[in-house]
């Protein structure tokens, strides 16, 4: 698998630090899983990290799990800042201020890329897909098809041309497809609303707003493992708290919410021990629940396992898939708390450098490394979880092409891994 909420004097912190990326628009990247349906098996395990760059065509980065080593860079569009892994074979990259989206084979040696464009105007923010012949973009602009609000595109896996854009409301910043192609789910931080994407109709069915229940600002959005339940974190206003809404699947109304902490902005389901993280950006905390056991008659819906005080403005997590540790980016504190997953508490904390900005964080899946983005440096930070120290800090390219002399770098932004 960004928000871009206006809530909390930290919350504002950290849109300033984003938008020191170069953004003309409130940007973070979205917690959609990178991993497709199906697809190749994996003898051996990468990273993908998108780059972005103010100068410039961004570029992304395939990094060999085993050895720390870039086993390919490939150069895309202006303003990547979104990616997704279809079918573990090819990469989609978002391209927001180039309009367009951009694909190539992974495990090919200079693979050709191609290029898919947009409507001008759209700005996609976000990919995803469950399927097997469709990728879906989210675009944040208004353009010819949406002149009022965003939109959804399909693109065709088989032609890699878009085949339909479908409006939703307005600035939205995340969503999510439920399993096996199910409907996708997006936030709408303009007018404050959730709409319902069904892709075998191409027609958004619902509109969740605070009439259904919805609270104020949503910011982040997950699903159970089985897409009974979608779970949309709202971070409030300042005034009112921010709160953990759940949806269940073709009720098209909010049947219950659970207390988060100051300003929540991510969240992510474990599909390995069944729990939902979120993280609370500005109480510098993480809560942990129990995704096997939602009830929406209950008092609470989803039992809290627990609360894990961390760095300041934790703002990505990512649990280990052995089910010993999660670990989370903090982005004020410029460092990575590593978390027990059994009794919730703080067991290192792993300093990155003083300006890093950490923004994005992913494990693979032997839980030997973990991954940090830090625009603020240009670097991705390898964590070798045996010991929890920084095994490598690899640059990203510099933002201008041919530089070898006090470069600026292009600033990482999102870290997928298979």
């Amino acid at each position: 698998m960004i928000s871009f909420r206006q809530t909390g004097f930290i919350l504002s912190i950290i849109f300033v630090l984003l938008l020191e990326l170069g953004c003309g628009d409130q940007y973070r990247p979205v917690a959609n899983p990178i991993i497709g349906p199906g697809g190749q098996p994996q003898s051996t395990h990468y990273a993908y990290v998108v780059n972005y760059n103010p100068s410039g065509p961004g570029s992304t980065y395939k990094i060999d799990v085993s050895g720390d080593t870039i086993s390919q860079a490939q150069t895309v569009g202006l303003g990547s800042v979104a990616e997704s892994l279809f079918l573990n074979s090819t990469l989609f990259v978002a391209n927001r201020d180039g309009d367009s989206v951009m694909s190539y084979t992974v495990y090919l040696s200079g693979p050709p890329i191609t290029t898919t464009n947009l409507l001008p105007g759209s700005h996609p923010v976000a990919l995803a897909s469950t399927e097997n012949d469709a990728m879906f973009v989210l675009n944040q602009g208004p353009n010819s098809a949406c002149p009022n609000t965003g939109s959804i595109s399909t693109i065709s896996t088989t032609t890699l041309t878009v085949t339909n854009t479908v409006c939703v409301g307005v600035h939205p910043t995340q969503m999510i497809q439920l399993p096996n192609g199910g409907e996708i789910y997006v936030t709408n931080q303009g007018d404050n609303s959730v709409s319902i994407f069904v892709p075998s109709s191409q027609t958004v069915t619902a509109t969740i707003t605070t009439a259904q229940g919805l609270g104020l600002n949503p910011t982040a959005l997950a699903s159970s493992l089985d897409g009974s339940f979608i779970f949309v974190v709202t971070a409030g206003d300042g005034t009112n708290p921010g709160a953990l809404d759940i949806l269940p699947r073709y009720s098209g109304t909010i049947a219950a919410s659970v207390p988060l902490g100051v300003a929540p902005s991510f969240e992510i389901l474990d599909p390995n021990l069944n729990r939902l993280y979120v993280a609370n950006t500005g109480s510098n905390t993480v809560n942990v629940f129990d995704a096997s056991k939602v009830n929406v008659a209950n008092n609470p819906a989803i039992p809290l396992l627990g609360t894990a005080n961390v760095g300041t403005a934790p703002v990505s997590i990512t649990p280990l898939p052995n089910g010993t540790q999660f670990y989370v980016a903090d982005s004020v504190s410029n460092d990575v708390t590593v978390v027990s997953a059994g009794s919730f508490l703080p067991l290192k904390t792993i300093p990155l450098a003083a300006n890093a900005n950490p923004v994005w964080i992913a494990s693979e899946p032997t839980s030997t490394k973990v991954y940090v983005a830090n625009p603020g440096t240009g670097t991705i930070s390898i964590i070798q979880t045996v010991d929890n120290t920084i095994a490598t800090n690899i640059a990203a390219p510099p933002q201008v092409a041919g530089c070898v002399s006090y470069c600026a770098l292009q600033q990482p932004v999102m870290i997928g891994t298979n």
